[in-house]
């Protein structure tokens, strides 16, 4: 699942809202939403509800809605650390941005478990925050079978 479109490096972002905006159209422009704003709409909601802001750098912002067209998520770092609201109270420079389709297999469920249970791995989180290239990626992804 992992698209090369949904991987970006050194993106520049003023806020938590622009980073939200910036990889918003990231999913839009890579086919994955058909709706554009109803997207970043729900990620914001989500938001509201809870800071998706997990820790040690890193935030997971997701929605899932009827505007998205196939289940995805991004790789997105800061070229600076944002204030994020996270629960170790740190800011934020990667993101992980998760779209899932409005379905009953819920897909965003297992998408969460998986990345969560991926970035509990010091090994995997350390070499995704430090990786610089797609192919590093990729490969720390097929370390883990995913």
């Amino acid at each position: 699942m992992l698209d090369e479109k949904l991987v970006h490096f050194d993106l520049l972002v003023k806020d938590k809202s622009e980073a939200i905006q910036k990889v918003g159209m990231m999913m839009f422009e890579a086919g994955k939403v058909s709706n554009v704003d109803q997207y970043i709409q729900g990620v914001f909601a989500r938001e509201e509800e809870f800071a998706t802001g997990i820790g040690n750098g890193i935030a997971i912002p997701h929605c899932k809605d009827d505007c998205v067209k196939e289940a995805a998520f991004t790789l997105v770092k800061l070229e600076n650390p944002i204030e994020w609201g996270s629960l170790d109270d740190k800011p934020v420079d990667y993101i992980i941005m998760l779209a899932a389709p409005n379905s009953s297999d819920n897909v965003h469920l297992k998408m969460l478990s998986t990345l969560a249970k991926n970035l509990m791995d010091d090994d995997f989180r350390s070499g995704l925050l430090n990786a610089s290239s797609v192919e590093e990626i990729k490969k720390l992804f097929e370390m883990k079978g995913e």
